[in-house]
């Protein structure tokens, strides 16, 4: 029954920012009054993110400008949105690199040792590309080409 609610939820949420200009800005009391939840209950931000879910599949996008407010993207805010996403990304690929350099290896069995291994491999693999990849999008959503001058 809950899963219904938000799911709800976060469709209305959607149906009333979807009509919205680009620039508009959806106060969290607007949000709380749709979702029927209050801002800083997980459950409120689980509405919001099924909303953006859905928006994103209608070629719209909401981010969040500070005090529980979010704002209708503009066409020229999606880079710097997906530039976000990569830096989180990033964030969440260091964080779980330091999961596996604290892990007690010495303790593992071998199938267990086996398997850190593998995920360890894999990390090191993800780590190279997600920096390679932050570098190259840092660098892509410049205002200022540093090849071109402009």
């Amino acid at each position: 029954m809950e899963i219904q609610k938000t799911i709800n939820a976060g469709l209305a949420l959607a149906e009333h920012i979807t009509p919205l200009d680009y620039g508009s800005i959806i106060h969290y009391q607007e949000i709380e009054q749709i979702t029927q939840k209050h801002k800083g209950e997980r459950l409120y931000y689980r509405d919001i993110s099924k909303a953006k879910r859905i928006l994103e599949s209608r070629g719209k996008a909401i981010a969040p400008i500070g005090g529980g407010d979010y704002q209708v993207l503009y066409p020229g805010d999606y880079s710097g949105a997906y530039i976000r996403e990569v830096k989180m990304a990033k964030k969440r690929i260091d964080h779980g690199g330091k999961i596996l350099d604290g892990a007690p290896v010495n303790d593992m069995t071998d199938e267990e040792r086996r398997v850190y291994n593998n995920v360890s491999d894999f990390n090191s693999r993800m780590q190279a590309q997600i920096n390679g990849s932050y570098v190259e999008v840092k660098r892509i959503g410049e205002k200022r080409h540093p090849l071109l001058g402009k």
